[in-house]
């Protein structure tokens, strides 16, 4: 736990740092926290690097914006702390000017590894997203449809968070998704079978409504990815899948086989 005496401590060094070294282009930022004792496998405790960051924000003030190389170096050249800095950094700085930093965020998203680039989403994303979803869901939109597995997977998993905490949400996003399915998606179908199986879990309600909408497809595609999405039994399921069985169409045929499989295994005694 980083106790009082050392938030005072680093506050000083930060303020110093601020004063002393940033504005000659100084970005090597862990000299603020070098003597800090403790470490967590060989690292600054993120704890601390946090406190930092938001130290920074606070005494550059409205100064913030004169400083974009600090941050897009902090991100690229700092390792692990300073990937931990620039995403509490641009948490706070993101609302500020989103025309200014987002370019950042877009970046540092599509270089990041799959634990800095969940905290990432979680941290700066999700919360633009639940607060202006008008303005910042054509971000998510665009990287699930990244030629980059991760992001794609991350993806998914920001808007599925976004969907439990916004339910007024869900349908808007499950819409988009469903728009996708008459052009080829490839690798990208998993993702969109990840995503209706999180609507089967939060919402069988919605769940079903697609059911009722699609069911009489005829498309290969929308009818694989929902014949995989399958979670548990229901009647109207079983009622969509079954003619699907019957088709001349080898893909629609066998998505609704193993469907069919499923259907069977759940359905109640």
């Amino acid at each position: 736990m980083l106790t009082i005496d050392w938030k005072e401590r680093l506050k000083k060094d930060t303020a110093e740092y601020l004063d002393k070294k940033l504005p000659n282009n100084d970005f090597d930022f862990e000299i603020i926290f070098i003597a800090y004792p403790e470490r967590v496998d060989g690292q600054i405790p993120p704890a601390v690097v946090n406190h930092v960051a938001q130290t920074i924000v606070q005494k550059l003030g409205k100064k913030h914006d004169k400083y974009l190389p600090f941050y897009k170096y902090l991100w690229e050249k700092k390792g692990e702390a300073g990937q931990t800095a620039f995403i509490a950094i641009m948490a706070k700085l993101l609302p500020k000017k989103p025309e200014l930093y987002m370019p950042l965020v877009e970046k540092a998203v599509n270089s990041a590894a799959e634990s800095q680039l969940n905290t990432l989403l979680d941290k700066v994303m999700l919360p633009r997203l639940r607060k202006q979803p008008e303005k910042y869901l054509h971000y998510a939109y665009e990287w699930v449809a990244s030629p980059k597995e991760i992001i794609r997977k991350q993806a998914v998993n920001l808007l599925v968070k976004l969907m439990r905490r916004e339910p007024e949400l869900r349908q808007d996003v499950l819409q988009h998704f469903v728009n996708q399915w008459l052009q080829p998606l490839e690798e990208q179908a998993a993702d969109h079978v990840m995503l209706l199986k999180a609507v089967h879990k939060m919402d069988p309600e919605l769940y079903l409504e697609l059911w009722q909408q699609h069911g009489q497809t005829r498309d290969p595609q929308s009818a694989e990815i929902l014949c995989a999405s399958i979670l548990d039994y229901h009647p109207q399921i079983e009622e969509a899948v079954e003619p699907w069985t019957k088709s001349g169409n080898a893909r629609l045929k066998k998505a609704a086989l193993a469907a069919q499989r499923i259907l069977q295994k759940k359905k109640p005694k």
